[in-house]
């Protein structure tokens, strides 16, 4: 009789047994696989935040030195080629006049100024890393955003595409403020246009929106361009510019090396670094990974926990019931059986009722999954708040990954306890087991 159809007679024939070690293996089955998808679900979270969110830090020109320092195009590229850097955006905010469409009415309209027609232009690299769209201000509804690579490209407000009949694809004019300028650049002034790329809605105003407010400041007028569009402006007047008034964003690649790279700026170029500003924002990510973290953590402890209590208590069961098993080894051995094979059926037999449990596990894992998301983020992140929730992806992952370590995990914990609750017999000379069956 083979190894296999002994090991099945055997847990046909003890069926009280087969019914312990069953439901004991289910247990523990279902207990590891809820622990182990929470627990990759939880690191593969905090491997897309990394990605996703990241930390950024903001070089611009300090207000405490009395004078100005610009972020240049040179400097960019040099604190990009320092390294830890995935992406960056460069931002200018300029006021133009807008010709042939019709702004939020604000406090000029009512007076009757020609500065009812001033937006606020704000010039992006990315406007996706813009932090009125980063941190979810603003959202958008229509088109794409602005690229690096984009021209003439621009985004407005739901409202002022729906005031003027606007959509995706047509076609805006600014012009510059000439007030400032002397007459012969006046002369050389011109409008500009740019294509809308994309219609963007307000989720969350970050200024009172008010008619007593100047039409520039209200944010359903702003319009967001990319920074090639802003700098033919000065290029017409002769006065071409390479630098961001507002500064330039910078996006590491990992979040957990933003102090090092925001304070080792010091040592990249030759520049007058009192005259700039660093500031570090990693708020973001840290709402959503310190509970991710802390996650991880509880789940990593909790899994070996679980094992070494599994493994304790199946060892226990399965040398009492060894010592019941006696004559059977001592019939074996009679017939020519080593100890490596009567080693052998015995954890199969282990391991066919751990199979069993571990598709029953899967089965009931996946109907509790959803209750166990919802316990999971009403433990770990009430406190992180609905944004920071909002960002996380679904926390109970069970894929191919998951189910092969639990499956390793279980087999690990069968073998093992088999093994060390047979040592006392296998130890056994078989001449003293068969002493013992007389």
């Amino acid at each position: 009789m083979r190894v296999f159809e002994r090991a099945w007679l055997y847990l046909s024939r003890n069926k009280a047994r087969f019914g312990i070690l069953f439901t004991l293996l289910l247990v523990i089955c279902t207990l590891v696989t809820l622990c182990v998808s929470v627990g990759n679900a939880a690191k593969t979270s905090l491997d897309s935040l990394r990605e996703r969110l990241g930390g950024y830090f903001q070089v611009k020109s300090s207000p405490d030195q009395g004078y100005f320092e610009f972020v240049s195009d040179t400097m960019v590229q040099d604190i990009l080629a320092a390294g830890g850097i995935k992406a960056y955006n460069g931002m200018d905010t300029r006021y133009f006049y807008a010709e042939g469409i019709e702004l939020e009415p604000g406090r000029f309209t009512g007076e009757g100024d020609k500065k009812a027609r001033l937006a606020r232009v704000l010039g992006n690299t990315d406007t996706s890393l813009s932090e009125y769209f980063l941190l979810r201000y603003y959202e958008l509804e229509e088109g794409r955003h602005i690229s690096p690579d984009d021209r003439n490209k621009a985004l407005i407000s739901a409202e002022l595409a729906e005031r003027n009949g606007l959509s995706v694809g047509d076609r805006i004019s600014l012009r510059i403020d000439e007030e400032k300028l002397d007459e012969e650049q006046k002369k050389q002034v011109k409008s500009h246009t740019a294509e809308v790329a994309g219609i963007y809605g307000i989720e969350t105003a970050m200024g009172a929106v008010s008619g007593d407010l100047a039409e520039c400041d209200l944010e359903y007028n702003f319009i967001f361009t990319d920074t090639a569009f802003i700098r033919e402006f000065y290029e017409d007047l002769g006065a071409g510019t390479q630098v961001y008034l507002d500064g330039v964003s910078f996006f590491v690649k990992d979040p957990r090396e933003l102090d090092r790279i925001a304070g080792s700026l010091a040592d990249i170029g030759n520049y007058n670094w009192d005259g700039y500003e660093v500031v570090k924002n990693n708020k973001a990510y840290e709402a959503s990974a310190v509970p991710l973290e802390r996650l991880s953590g509880v789940v990593s402890v909790m899994v070996f926990a679980i094992a070494i209590i599994s493994a304790i208590m199946l060892s226990l069961i399965l040398f009492l019931w060894m010592r019941e098993r006696v004559h059977e080894i001592g019939v074996y051995l009679s017939l020519g059986k080593t100890w490596r094979e009567i080693l052998g059926q015995h954890i199969l037999e282990n391991l066919l009722v751990a199979a069993m449990a571990f598709f029953i596990a899967c089965g009931i894992c996946r109907i509790a999954s959803e209750t166990v998301e919802q316990a999971v983020r009403t433990a770990f992140f009430e406190e992180a708040g609905e944004e920071a929730e909002a960002k996380l992806p679904q926390l109970v992952e069970m894929g191919i990954t998951e189910l092969a370590e639990v499956a390793a995990i279980g087999s690990l914990i069968v073998v093992l306890s088999t093994a060390v609750s047979s040592a006392a017999v296998l130890r056994m000379r078989p001449k003293d087991v068969l002493s013992l069956m007389s």
